[in-house]
């Protein structure tokens, strides 16, 4: 049931996270007091702004208790040590509302693994969003899962089902080592035990060949995230995944990522669990959960 909310309602009402660079609109009414009867924390988000308090104050809009970030805008050693260090003194600032994913590179194997180990050691919850400078399945990324295992960590990635990414001989917008959903049910069937998410169902491409994919690997999560918002998207990946794949995200797009779930003709108990359990279930396994 959706509650009789609309789409375009949602996404015009509540105003934005415009939020990270100016004063947000009022949201509808209604609409606001459906988004916070549900506890939520956004899986995938992104620490984009100098001044964490403005993720934090549009979150607080939607009633999003806690925020998973990285900054995932660099690929040599240098760079993502300094992009994890911002986002471990974005964590120690507000430690009961954020949570870290530490940025690597697996081309630099030695330094992806010692700074993944500093990261977890320091309170991040695991790896993400990870993009595109390799594949998933590439052998490079075998000895990162074993240490994600090992520490029962997860790993969140960027992926796209675009059809250049998909077919030869289409138009490819993307680089070639791009992430797409065959490459994490060939992970996954290597190491069964590994928490794989595949990032934003509504990144790009075809959703319903992404589902349809991941549909055979049990162990991979797919997250909600992604700035198309496709009537049926949500009730197709329940049907295709079952509704405890699915994890609440936003990736900055705050009202959309909200006004998806919400839209979706999806019962109570459903979605409490994308918003709020199937996530929080990942993080109790290294004891980063919320009560």
């Amino acid at each position: 049931m959706s509650y009789g909310i609309r789409r375009r309602e949602m996404l015009l009402g509540a105003g934005g996270l415009a939020a990270q660079s100016r004063a947000a609109a009022t949201p509808a009414p209604g609409v606001l007091k459906e988004a916070l009867r549900y506890r939520k924390v956004d899986s995938h988000n992104h620490l984009m702004t100098p001044d964490p308090r403005k993720l934090i104050e549009a979150a607080d809009r939607l009633g999003i208790e806690r925020v998973a970030i990285s900054l995932p805008l660099a690929s040599t050693p240098d760079g993502f040590r300094k992009s994890n260090d911002a986002v471990l003194q974005a964590m120690r600032d507000y430690p009961k509302r954020l949570l870290g994913q530490c940025v690597i590179n697996p081309a630099y194997q030695k330094e992806s693994i010692a700074e993944m180990t500093r990261c977890m050691d320091a309170g991040m919850i695991g790896l993400g969003e990870l993009y595109d400078q390799v594949k998933i399945s590439d052998s490079l990324y075998y000895p990162i899962i074993e240490k994600c295992i090992e520490l029962k960590a997860p790993i969140m990635m960027h992926a796209r089902a675009d059809l250049g990414l998909l077919r030869k001989g289409y138009r490819l917008d993307a680089p070639p080592t791009t992430s797409v959903a065959a490459d994490f049910v060939e992970a996954a069937r290597r190491y069964p035990e590994a928490i794989l998410i595949h990032g934003h169902i509504g990144g790009g491409g075809d959703w319903e060949y992404m589902c349809k994919t991941l549909r055979p690997a049990p162990s991979i999560y797919l997250d909600t995230s992604g700035s198309v918002t496709d009537e049926g998207m949500i009730e197709f990946a329940v049907r295709e995944l079952g509704v405890a794949r699915l994890l609440f995200a936003t990736d900055l797009n705050f009202e959309s990522g909200v006004g998806k779930i919400l839209a979706a003709d999806l019962n109570e108990a459903q979605r409490r669990a994308i918003f709020w359990d199937n996530f929080n279930n990942i993080l109790r396994k290294r004891g980063n959960h919320a009560n």
